[in-house]
């Protein structure tokens, strides 16, 4: 995380939610998921400075981009993470008046197809978080997957199918779109909109701490180091552990259906025990992955 740490303060726009809090909104919030180096993110937020708009986008590189080219604007927030996981984690229900994704992956291997759109569980996390009356919007160069989009989407209890549009006239294009029409290839728009209350269970939790009555020693965090656990869709791995002779660090990697954080256990001495919690200096979700691997920790160290 050094690269947004350096951004932040530089930049003032990038920020990591606070687990289990959903983001503040505004009457008109806007969303785009996926905005790569930002180059229509920052000008449709120039464009409509009566918005706030949210960005969210995995790549580090990319959110660094996408801030630098944001200097100044007051109505945009970026964040660094996985929408496929965490749309239904960042927003209330009915508080997004539009969702923007251009040109996602289309996955197209049979074993990827939970990563589409099309997912039931991303399908489900845009219909909870729009607004009744409020639009999705998705732009692609690939028909198949336009129209996957177009049929599925379309049959969601919450989603109306609007409008599918081959080379519709955009208010902003980006670079790549740019070429690829001048290439000769179509892009297609697809547009629903959301006619019904609907909601999701939300699966990430603010804090959990382990009390463990018994002193640990270094020796007891090294023989956590490289286990692993899993259960259900969620992984786990210890790492290596650093200590200053009362604190210790243990290095955590976890997975929630491929939504992978890397973060610090903090153990330290509490009353006649010791306490474990997540290390307030690294960036992590406390999602079902991170709580196995808190309770397996304390488990074994106890």
């Amino acid at each position: 995380m050094d690269i947004l740490r350096q951004a932040r303060p530089q930049y003032g726009v990038i920020i990591h939610p606070e687990s289990g809090k959903f983001l503040p909104v505004q009457p008109k919030t806007e969303l785009e998921i996926g905005f790569g180096n930002g180059e229509f993110t920052v000008q449709y937020a120039k464009n409509h400075p009566e918005i706030m708009l949210y960005g969210v986008e995995i790549s580090q590189a990319c959110v660094l981009r996408c801030a630098r080219r944001a200097y100044g604007l007051d109505n945009l927030r970026i964040i660094n993470t996985d929408a496929r996981f965490m749309l239904r984690e960042l927003f209330p229900d009915e508080s997004l008046q539009k969702i923007i994704m251009q040109f996602p992956c289309p996955w197209s291997k049979n074993s990827d197809a939970h990563k589409r759109v099309t997912a039931k569980d991303f399908a489900d996390g845009l219909a909870a978080v729009l607004k009744i009356g409020g639009a999705f919007v998705m732009v692609s160069d690939d028909e198949p997957y336009a129209n996957e989009v177009w049929n599925i989407l379309g049959g969601h209890e919450a989603l109306k199918a609007e409008d599918f549009t081959v080379n519709p006239e955009r208010e902003i294009t980006t670079k790549y779109e740019r070429k690829w029409l001048e290439e000769g290839r179509n892009i297609y728009r697809v547009s629903f909109r959301k006619t019904g209350s609907f909601t999701v269970t939300r699966r990430v939790e603010g804090e959990m701490h382990i009390k463990i009555q018994r002193n640990i020693t270094q020796s007891d965090i090294e023989l956590l180091r490289n286990i692993e656990g899993k259960k259900d869709k969620s992984f786990w791995k210890f790492g290596r552990s650093f200590t200053d002779g009362k604190i210790f660090l243990l290095e955590t990697l976890t997975s929630d259906d491929e939504f992978e954080q890397k973060f610090y256990i903090h153990i330290a001495p509490k009353d006649d025990g010791f306490l474990l919690r997540l290390d307030k200096t690294t960036l992590a979700f406390l999602t079902p992955a991170v709580r196995c691997a808190l309770s397996d920790a304390a488990g074994k160290l106890s």
